[in-house]
């Protein structure tokens, strides 16, 4: 928060909202408030918003948090800002009519959710009324293996949504398919790859935008650990993002040439990330 203010929020002073499944501490709220001069509000979720579903099976649940724990899913992430803001993201996103924004783009470890993308597949056929006419899907199937998900998402730790998005008719009834068949309890269908499916299917690629100032940090295409099984896609995960000129690699370099040098497989290109 401290980080956020100096970066950012101290120039704009956009309201800063705390929820929580309790009530904070009159502490909390004084060292929270002693870090802005913006308003913050404190909100307490309702019990019934946390609990299990009725047509959750708690002991097949609590079985689904054990593995997931033995392949190393539910580690925290701490967010830092580096860089200085310089614009009014919230105010760029309006006037330029974009829904969705965020930082990074990476692979993840498909083992967490291993349903997602059937359950994603049924969905748009048995509601492809839904689907946007200029659905940005292409860049997520991998054409060398049978058009599958590639797993590639937004990093959602740090990510600018539009409310009126996430509230509207097509993201309500891809989350309420995932949520009846139980993904987000027996496996880790999280923020992450949900929300990356979605705005593939009902927002166009010019509704989207990556939020600078960043480096494109190659290292996060590394994160799927070595003895996952899953196949990497060709390329890293924002290069497909982004198309065109980012794919380009130098002449005469090979994937296969590197990987005999000890490289990941994943350089070489034209365009190094970080103009």
């Amino acid at each position: 928060m401290q980080q956020l203010e100096y970066r950012w929020n101290g120039k704009y002073q956009y309201p800063w909202i705390f929820f929580n499944d309790e009530p904070f501490t009159e502490e909390f709220k004084a060292a929270t408030r002693n870090l802005t001069s913006a308003k913050c509000y404190y909100e307490v979720v309702p019990k019934e918003h946390w609990s299990l579903p009725s047509w959750i099976d708690e002991s097949r649940f609590m079985n689904s948090l054990e593995y997931l724990g033995t392949i190393g899913v539910g580690k925290g992430w701490m967010v830092h800002y580096f860089c200085d803001i310089d614009y009014d993201v919230f105010r760029f996103m309006r006037d330029n009519n974009l829904k969705y924004g965020f930082n990074m783009n990476i692979l993840d470890d498909a083992r967490s959710f291993p349903s997602l993308w059937s359950r994603t597949r049924a969905f748009a056929s048995a509601h492809a009324d839904l689907i946007h006419p200029n659905a940005d899907l292409a860049w997520l199937l991998d054409p060398e293996n049978g058009g599958e998900y590639n797993n590639c998402q937004f990093f959602s730790n740090f990510e600018i949504g539009s409310l009126n998005f996430w509230r509207g008719e097509a993201n309500e009834a891809y989350f309420n398919w995932l949520d009846k068949a139980g993904g987000f309890y027996y496996e880790r269908f999280g923020d992450a790859p949900v929300h990356t499916l979605s705005v593939a299917m009902f927002l166009p690629k010019k509704g989207k935008c990556s939020c600078e100032p960043t480096r494109m940090d190659e290292n996060f295409y590394k994160l799927v650990p070595l003895e996952s099984p899953q196949k990497k896609p060709s390329d890293t995960c924002i290069r497909q993002f982004l198309g065109g000129d980012w794919l380009k690699k130098k002449e005469g370099w090979t994937m296969a040439g590197e990987k005999a040098y000890g490289g990941d497989g994943y350089h070489g290109y034209e365009i190094l990330g970080d103009e």
